[in-house]
């Protein structure tokens, strides 16, 4: 069986929108009888704002970086958090660092704004409710998520902050994001687990993916694909530097 899965922001979301082509080599793809995943560091329901408006759906979604993954339906297949310690520790930490916001991401129908401290704001959290550090303690986290818009010098800070202070934090980066997941995640690891959920165990494995936190699933991958904009390291991981998803996955069909 063949398997595509497919990075969401900056792949197949850009400009606010999925493309009709993407749509249709999608559809094309799953009438062929091969899967698609999503494989995505938005949160079920950031995935769910990200697609309103369109039909499009996929056969599983591999959801905050491999630490959750759902089916067609929607059903939650499997979730990692994070420990409730380590998550405070670290939200706390960033809660009133200048040009740093800081978010929690769940396997539920709401995600968390604890604080917002950049002076903007990013589509990729509408919907997320403010929310006090306490909640930490009672809401299952799969990502904290630290935003860091516009300054690469202070990203850069936030990752040594976190490498330095917080040894035992797992996290990956994507682009202007840093997020801090269970140990052992990622987006590999994901898609292997909803394989096995679905009962696949023989496949060829077709990924596309622009940034850092794709890495893991081009590594499992048969065929890896990036893209022009992608960071030059992500671009020398893949098989293929590529413009758009539609012609490569068409071709594969």
């Amino acid at each position: 069986m063949k398997v595509a899965a497919f990075d969401f922001d900056g792949t197949l979301h850009r400009n606010g929108e999925v493309s009709p082509a993407d749509t249709a080599a999608i559809d094309a793809w799953r009438e062929a009888g091969h899967l698609a995943i999503s494989a995505t560091g938005r949160s079920r329901s950031s995935l769910a704002y990200g697609l309103s408006g369109t039909d499009r759906s996929f056969d599983y979604n591999v959801l905050s970086n491999g630490c959750a993954g759902t089916d067609n339906a929607g059903n939650l297949l499997f979730g990692h958090f994070l420990n409730p310690s380590l998550a405070e520790e670290v939200v706390r930490h960033f809660l009133s660092h200048e040009g740093v916001a800081v978010y929690g991401t769940t396997a539920g129908e709401h995600d968390l704004t604890f604080a917002n401290n950049t002076g903007t704001t990013t589509e990729l959290t509408r919907g997320f409710l403010p929310a006090p550090v306490s909640e930490v303690r009672t809401t299952d986290i799969a990502v904290v998520a630290l935003w860091v818009p516009e300054n690469p010098q202070l990203h850069q800070r936030v990752v040594d902050t976190l490498t330095t202070h917080f040894p035992q934090a797992h996290f990956t980066t994507n682009h202007e994001f840093v997020d801090v997941i269970a140990t052992g995640r990622d987006k590999g690891t994901g898609i292997t687990d909803v394989l096995a959920h679905a009962g696949v165990s023989d496949y060829e494995l077709y990924t596309f993916g622009d940034s850092w936190n794709d890495l893991p699933m081009h590594a499992i991958a048969d065929h890896s694909f990036s893209f022009p904009y992608s960071p030059t390291d992500v671009k020398e991981a893949t098989d293929q530097v590529i413009d758009h998803v539609a012609p490569v996955l068409l071709s594969a069909l």
